[in-house]
Order: C-alpha cells, then sequence, then structure tokens
C-alpha cells in the first residue's frame, strides 16, 4: 500500500485522535487495527483498502462497523 494510515492527517489531528482512542498511533505503527489489535491481514476490494488508510481498521472490523 503507497499510503499508510493517518498519514494524511496533521499533528493536531492525530493528537486528537489519540486522546479520544488511546494506542491508536502505536497499533497503527506496529500494522495492528486500532479497534480488535489484532493483525491488518488481506482486503477484500479498493473501497477496504481506501478505508484502512483513513481508519486503521482491518477488514474484519470494517465489516462488523459498516456491514449490517
Amino acid at each position: 500500500m503507497s499510503s499508510e494510515p493517518m498519514d494524511n492527517k496533521t499533528p493536531e489531528m492525530k493528537a486528537a485522535i489519540e486522546s479520544l482512542f488511546p494506542g491508536t498511533m502505536a497499533a497503527i505503527k506496529n500494522k495492528k487495527c486500532p479497534s480488535c489489535k489484532e493483525p491488518i491481514g488481506e482486503f477484500k476490494d479498493f473501497l477496504s483498502i481506501k478505508e484502512y488508510r483513513i481508519s486503521g481498521m482491518c477488514q474484519g472490523c470494517q465489516d462488523s462497523v459498516f456491514n449490517k
């Protein structure tokens, strides 16, 4: 992947995310999902990859958040 999660966020935005969701930046740095703390794994489509680049969430967590 050419872009890592949170790359497009300002330092202030990263600080705000970290204050609301402690451990997010460390999880992303360690290639783990900030929601479930499991390794990132594979994605099923380009839309899922785009979401990963925004939130850092793995496919399983994306499915649980965005699917019924």
